[in-house]
């Protein structure tokens, strides 16, 4: 039975990997900032505290578990935070997998490295994996900066690429979907952008193409989203009409309007085509991955 390693295990794509990673496919090692075990109990599952901006607590956590694969969902995602705390960004996003990348290397680790459609300036999407990334922002910088060390490290790597990323999990912040729904609820108004067009992704699609490249074994930059492109705004429309509510308090906007510190891929998106063929896979529409997150509520309240 395989060693698997997940760092930001209490993610949200981290809680999905160790469903989808079932004790039946491996022996699951996970590792984040926080002391307590989210998943207590759990057969064939291990947790360790671990900060991953630490070069020698990395080298010896790897050293000692010795994994066959290692997946990296760790990340400073918060785009302006990035903008701002430069640093803090580049120490978890870049220095990190750097240090992850040389471990898997000295124990002979596959490794997967979790990436974003933020490498691309938004100017001419969706976007294939053969485009050519162009980040606008430092997050954006930060992600194509980590897939360069991923590729390059000279180790069995492979980079995926999502965005939007929603879905259930435990003690986390809402994702764009809950909130939406609870402010509907209120009858609350709420400005949506028009113009940031891209994929919606269920973060059970993603966790489901990270299971198929490491059982099929594969390499290279895959992308992992929805299969529809739109924008904002017609998303939390279509979510309106999932939960049957009003979409009277949806209200339009741009984003220019709304004086966000980072700049945002506007005409942005993931072509998907060539990860479906490669992994055997089909990635939901929005309607189908909101209908499944709909059903999977009752588990989360």
């Amino acid at each position: 039975m395989i060693r698997i390693v997940v760092t930001g295990v209490h993610g949200l794509l981290g809680q999905k990997l160790v469903e989808v990673f079932g004790p039946q496919f491996c022996e699951l090692f996970g590792v984040d900032l926080h002391r307590e075990n989210l998943f207590q109990g759990r057969p064939r599952y291990h947790y360790a505290p671990l900060d991953i901006t630490r070069r020698a607590d990395v080298m010896e956590y790897i050293g000692d578990i010795r994994p066959r694969v290692i997946i990296n969902t760790a990340a400073m995602t918060q785009v302006d935070a990035c903008e701002v705390q430069r640093e803090a960004c580049w120490r978890v996003n870049v220095d990190a997998v750097r240090y992850l990348t040389e471990a898997a290397r000295r124990v002979g680790s596959r490794f997967v490295q979790l990436s974003s459609d933020y490498v691309f300036d938004g100017n001419a999407g969706p976007y294939g994996e053969l485009d050519r990334p162009n980040p606008i922002s430092y997050y954006g910088r930060s992600k194509h900066a980590s897939e360069n060390i991923a590729l390059g490290s000279g180790i069995e790597a492979a980079v995926v690429r999502t965005v939007v990323l929603f879905g259930h999990g435990r003690g986390l912040k809402p994702s764009f979907v809950s909130w939406l729904v609870q402010k509907l609820r209120e009858g609350a108004a709420v400005k949506i952008v028009t113009d940031q067009i891209s994929n919606v992704t269920l973060v059970d699609d993603l966790a489901g193409a990270i299971r198929r490249i490491v059982s099929l074994g594969r390499t290279g930059l895959y992308h992992a989203a929805g299969r529809e492109i739109l924008s904002r705004y017609d998303f939390a429309l279509k979510v309106a009409e999932i939960y049957g509510l009003d979409t009277d308090p949806i209200q339009p906007t741009l984003t220019r309007l709304l004086e966000q510190t980072a700049p945002r891929p506007l005409q942005s998106g993931l072509l998907v085509d060539r990860t479906e063929e490669a992994l055997k896979l089909r990635f939901r529409t929005v309607e189908e991955a909101l209908q499944e997150y709909r059903e999977q509520e009752a588990g989360f309240n």
